[in-house]
């Protein structure tokens, strides 16, 4: 699998920490996928012990999934660690999850340790899948599961082609990766019984103002560690802004998500039998 986009960890990290305060109020996109991620459970009957949520932001999939799985430790994880600090600020009352500041890619936690990962809008800012999927794999005990949500290769396709007209030397928006890659990833990790499926989601804006502070407001930028250095001078930065306005289509401005669902089990065997999760 090509590795399309190589990222600047720690500027990730910092985009996400400003962002945190606000991200609530801007992030309806990934709330909404979330909800239909955590909604997939429905069909799995599994009594979990230890339930991860990867890149767990301001917590609303680690505590559905709490209250889900009343009884069991469900450990919230992400790499920025001001995101973490909202979940505890919300929900009071309720038992909350285990926080830890960590790279998803080095988990600091021992082999088999759990019987659910799970990741909303986080493995888009891998740019090693097949190492994230290794290492999911060797957390998931041979009888859990791993479900996800991420991004796919039409996502902000018109950012993208605004970018394109004014711009085409620079890389501005990343590259996603194809469904197709990401199950390959998952089969080269040995896990059992994988299942993609994808949905496209389009949001409407009446602005590009409003269009970018949604973006802005999630965290959303340049973080591929080529990207070019300096600011975008005020010329090109009209242009830009031209060119996703001259997109607008019925007097709305489209801005695409492709989502792309994933589901399998550990390495060992997993309890699917003749179509049916038992």
């Amino acid at each position: 699998m090509k590795q399309k986009t190589q990222y600047d960890r720690r500027c990730v990290r910092a985009r996400f920490n400003r962002a945190a305060a606000e991200y609530d109020r801007f992030a309806h996109v990934q709330q909404e996928i979330g909800r239909r991620l955590e909604q997939r459970f429905d069909l799995i009957k599994l009594v979990p012990q230890r339930v991860l949520d990867l890149g767990a932001g301001t917590g609303q999939l680690a505590l559905a999934m709490q209250k889900r799985y009343s009884k069991a430790e469900v450990v919230a994880i992400d790499l920025a660690e001001s995101m973490l600090k909202h979940i505890p600020r919300r929900h009071l009352f309720a038992r909350r999850p285990s926080l830890a500041v960590a790279d998803m890619h080095a988990l600091p936690f021992a082999g088999s340790s759990f019987d659910i990962v799970v990741s909303n809008f986080t493995l888009q800012w891998s740019d090693d899948l097949k190492g994230l999927f290794n290492e999911i794999a060797r957390l998931l005990r041979p009888s859990g599961v791993v479900a996800f949500s991420t991004l796919g290769p039409d996502s902000l396709k018109e950012i993208k082609k605004a970018w394109a007209e004014v711009d085409g030397k620079s890389q501005h928006v990343h590259e996603f990766e194809d469904m197709h890659d990401v199950g390959d990833a998952m089969m080269s990790a040995l896990l059992a019984d994988p299942v993609i499926d994808r949905e496209e989601i389009v949001v409407e804006y009446q602005s590009v103002e409003q269009l970018l502070a949604d973006l802005r407001g999630v965290g959303v930028g340049n973080t591929h560690q080529s990207r070019a250095a300096g600011l975008t001078g005020p010329k090109r930065w009209r242009e830009f802004i031209q060119a996703i306005e001259s997109q607008r289509e019925n007097g709305v401005i489209p801005l695409t998500y492709e989502i792309v669902y994933g589901l399998a089990w550990g390495t060992g065997v997993s309890p699917i039998t003749h179509g049916r999760v038992e």
